[in-house]
């Protein structure tokens, strides 16, 4: 059987979770505001797809990619970051109130790949969504199908305006086994609802650069994942609620949720770096704000699961993830009404 390749900036595909704008450049950010922040998000980060999706609708039987994809600079986690999590493409069948795994394309063990993977998903017609790398930068990317197939857009999220999630390594998804296990996309999984992750790995640092692109995004709700990369606890108590406000001054009624990290261990610069953030969300509350949220990492882990749900104490497994969803999503979903 004959297979015909189709670009995913071609319609009817649709890509999501990255800058429109910088197409056919797979980036999470435009370039100069990547530029406006440091060398390692221009030529680094912003290149990481995290949170990249392409969907669309076929009854093709069998469903190709053909993909360059390639790590820049070193990872933060050589042995965390599997295969998968830097090259690696997993696929879902969506269904109206499921979402079947149907496993992942990946190939090699180069710095650089190329290559075409396949996967059986049957007959019949089909939604599918492909989920690409979190901690490697996707080059080009094609999809092919069976000649003669249907291929048509695959219906919208029930959510369509994007929760944005701003964060560390973690939000990135350093370490998880493969993209579809980061928590952001369990949670749109789980309610349908569309997203953009701006995890940075080692560079989230609520700069102003960052601060004002993201305060002009359109958004539904506002993820604050903002603590582990601050410098010092007087870095953070400086920029956190700075961070906070900039959002809110173009963003006056979407949702913002604070959140504090989840590997805590109630050390004493813990102790102090989760006031500033409980700080941030009680001068907001008292100052009028009644649509901002405090979320506590401490208890997404209890007791022993720290060791059970991270992989070296600090980023979150595929276990860790899931339990960060499951509370993340809930306190998400019940403000939204998902």
């Amino acid at each position: 059987m004959a297979i015909v390749y189709y670009s995913i900036f071609e319609e009817p595909f649709e890509i999501y979770g990255l800058d429109e704008d910088s197409y056919p450049q797979l980036l999470r950010m435009p370039h100069e505001v990547a530029k406006a922040l440091n060398q390692h998000i221009e030529i680094v980060l912003n290149r990481c797809t995290s949170g990249g999706r392409v969907r669309f609708k076929t009854n093709s039987p069998k469903i190709y990619i053909k993909v360059k994809t390639k790590v820049y600079g070193t990872d933060i986690h050589p042995i965390g970051n599997t295969t998968m999590n830097r090259h690696g493409f997993d696929m879902y069948l969506d269904k109206p109130n499921s979402h079947e795994f149907f496993g992942t394309f990946t190939f090699g063990f180069n710095d650089r790949y190329e290559y075409v993977a396949a996967r059986e998903v049957g007959g019949g017609e089909k939604e599918l969504t492909i989920n690409m790398p979190l901690v490697g930068a996707v080059e080009s990317m094609e999809i092919g199908l069976e000649e003669g197939s249907t291929l048509s857009r695959h219906t919208p999220y029930k959510h369509q305006k994007p929760i944005v999630y701003y964060g560390s390594s973690i939000t990135q998804g350093e370490c998880v086994s493969r993209p579809g296990k980061l928590y952001s996309h369990v949670i749109s999984r789980k309610y349908d609802t569309n997203f953009k992750c701006l995890g940075l790995s080692g560079s989230c640092k609520a700069e102003m650069p960052i601060a004002e692109y993201m305060a002009g995004l359109d958004m539904s709700a506002f993820v604050c994942d903002y603590d582990h990369n601050a410098t010092t606890v007087e870095y953070l108590k400086d920029t956190h609620y700075r961070l906070y406000e900039t959002i809110r001054a173009k963003n006056p009624d979407v949702p913002y949720f604070m959140i504090t990290k989840p590997d805590y261990r109630y050390s004493h610069e813990e102790n102090l770096r989760r006031c500033v953030i409980m700080e941030s969300y009680i001068r907001a509350y008292t100052g009028g704000d009644r649509n901002v949220y405090f979320i506590d990492g401490t208890a997404f882990f209890n007791g022993m699961e720290l060791r059970e749900c991270t992989f070296e104490g600090c980023h979150p497994t595929d276990e860790g993830h899931k339990k960060m969803a499951d509370y993340i999503g809930d306190v998400i979903a019940k403000v939204l009404n998902l």
